[in-house]
């Protein structure tokens, strides 16, 4: 999924989200950037401003490959790393974690597109420490927004349906699923999993949290 297929809307969004990562990173003294569901590298950006490490963390061995060969072209190395591994099994990445106060990243929509979003923050919750987490709002401009984006990106067959937490899901074809997040649904998800909200920042299509895991 390239930055050509996303609407401007979407861009607001992913612009809030690395204001908000740049910010925590200062704030709560974080040395390192972990950025799950990666592909190609958005947060790598946000790491190179905040003067921090990066690891981009992504199951996909192309969208790793890809980076990778961004670092290497950019002279990056030793300073952002990366890894084929799985969020929801942290004996694949926190091995590799560099820096003694990481900041987490869970960004644009990552925990929506999983069926049980609670397995992702329980095992970030495992490892423990701060994390960004970036959503989609339930509201309907941003459901019509989502779903552009997802046909520009030629998800085929797609289904609207209510999701568990108070949003919209979406399901199409080749298990492609995409949940958003009421407020409500989101701090009850968040309390559920022991997460400390330390801030919330929030736009017309969503909103970023910075949690603390105990």
């Amino acid at each position: 999924m390239r930055a050509a297929h996303f609407p401007d809307e979407v861009l607001f969004f992913l612009q809030m989200e690395s204001l908000v990562t740049l910010g925590a990173a200062a704030r709560y003294g974080c040395d390192a950037l972990v950025e799950f569901g990666c592909y190609d590298g958005r947060a790598l950006e946000v790491a190179r401003a905040a003067g921090v490490g990066y690891l981009g963390v992504d199951v996909n061995g192309r969208a790793i490959a890809a980076l990778r060969r961004r670092i290497n072209d950019e002279a990056l190395e030793g300073k952002a790393e990366t890894l084929i591994g799985n969020v929801l099994k942290p004996e694949t990445w926190s091995h590799q974690l560099s820096g003694s106060h990481p900041l987490y990243l869970l960004p644009f929509n990552l925990i929506g597109n999983f069926p049980e979003p609670e397995q992702v923050l329980h095992s970030v919750r495992s490892v423990g420490g701060t994390a960004v987490i970036s959503v989609f709002n339930e509201a309907p401009w941003t459901t019509e927004v989502r779903r552009e984006y997802y046909a520009a990106c030629g998800i085929e067959m797609l289904e609207q349906d209510e999701g568990s937490h108070g949003g919209v899901l979406f399901r199409g074809a080749d298990g492609f699923r995409s949940q958003s997040f009421s407020t409500d649904g989101m701090s009850a998800l968040l309390r559920a999993c022991g997460a400390r909200v330390l801030e919330e920042t929030a736009n017309r299509y969503g909103r970023c949290l910075t949690v603390r895991f105990p």
